[in-house]
């Protein structure tokens, strides 16, 4: 074959190769359907990277904030199995949340206790209790002797009464049956001021979580890092739990830290909902109980409560958080509609028996 048929050949072979390319090319180019699965899968496993690498972080910087608390307690009444067996061994979780070494745990757990200490790191270190909430089940410790360095987790509320959302990926780090601190995922699935027949003092967020022994106390975190709030009580029936939100834990901490002790306040009043046309629910005053000082302040049975502080009340849940955020010392402002006239109160706080 002479050279001028065998570069023919090689220059049509090279064509043929580079037209079927093209052919290549465009027909991956025009399969649509193609194309979008691959980049969605790509993006999926992207995202789920990045998913994973959120929770890392999360524990990474949470975990040396995190302790085990353990004391020796005075065992209750009715718990007891021998005459003799008067003390009890309890574990719960804790975090750090000043540079004095304060750290917050679940008041359960230290309540009757007579010997308080907290594990970190592998070290033993003594601690007592300066104030218990049995209300939100919040306890505030502080270390005798801290070690040198710790974590800490910001439970300053910053002026955001925002909640969590309900929906929101969640992670507690406790210390599972006295284990090292390790982490769990879960979501907010409710807020609840009620649960059954106990009506509480502020919202909790209700978790899809379940918590088992050593755990109660531990700190809930939002997927940026942000805390959440604080494990307080397990659901086993729903199998989930609530946390005390942060807005509230924050308030707790400052009044225990400063008082030694949470006096929870009341208005004296009994109040139900009512479904006003073109008005929509309002809260109206049932009844006044004698004697107390709302009574005294000139409130009445139908008056409808319109404002209680800076909080407006168009709910049974903003009256009871009004009173948690609002009342605690002196006098509060109370705002109420009476036979279509605004008028406003100032009532004494008066407070619950614990």
């Amino acid at each position: 074959m002479s050279v001028k048929y065998f570069k023919l050949g090689c220059l049509f072979l090279l064509c043929s190769i580079w037209g079927s390319s093209l052919l290549l090319v465009a027909a991956v180019s025009h399969s649509p359907g193609k194309a979008t699965q691959s980049k969605r899968e790509i993006m999926e496993f992207a995202g789920d990277h990045l998913f994973e690498n959120s929770l890392k972080n999360i524990f990474n910087s949470k975990k040396n904030s995190i302790v085990r608390v353990v004391c020796v307690a005075k065992a209750e009444e009715g718990t007891r199995t021998d005459a003799n067996d008067a003390k009890q061994l309890l574990g719960g979780t804790g975090f750090f949340i000043s540079n004095k070494a304060h750290i917050l745990t679940a008041a359960s757990i230290v309540k009757n206790s007579q010997m308080i200490w907290v594990d970190y790191r592998g070290a033993s270190y003594s601690a007592e209790c300066i104030g218990i909430d049995l209300q939100t089940n919040v306890a505030v410790l502080r270390l005798l002797q801290p070690p040198n360095e710790f974590d800490i987790v910001d439970v300053d509320e910053n002026n955001a009464m925002a909640l969590t959302e309900i929906g929101s990926f969640i992670v507690f780090v406790g210390c599972k049956l006295g284990m090292d601190p390790l982490p769990e995922l879960g979501n907010v699935t409710g807020k609840n001021i009620s649960y059954g027949d106990n009506t509480f003092v502020t919202t909790y967020l209700r978790t899809n979580l379940m918590f088992c022994g050593g755990e109660s106390g531990a700190p809930v975190f939002e997927l940026d890092g942000k805390l959440s709030g604080m494990m307080i009580a397990s659901l086993p029936e729903m199998a989930s739990s609530f946390i005390l939100p942060r807005r509230a834990l924050s308030k707790v901490v400052d009044v225990i830290i400063s008082n030694g002790i949470m006096r929870h306040p009341k208005l004296g009043i009994e109040v139900q909902s009512e479904c006003r046309f073109n008005r929509g629910q309002e809260i109206v005053i049932s009844k006044v109980l004698a004697g107390s000082e709302a009574e005294k302040a000139g409130l009445v049975a139908g008056d409808i409560i319109k404002k209680v502080g800076n909080f407006d009340v168009s709910y049974r849940e903003d009256l009871y958080n009004a009173v948690f955020f609002e009342c605690q010392d002196g006098q509060i402002a109370i705002t109420i509609l009476r036979e279509g006239k605004e008028l406003s109160f100032q009532v004494k706080n008066e407070y619950m028996v614990e």
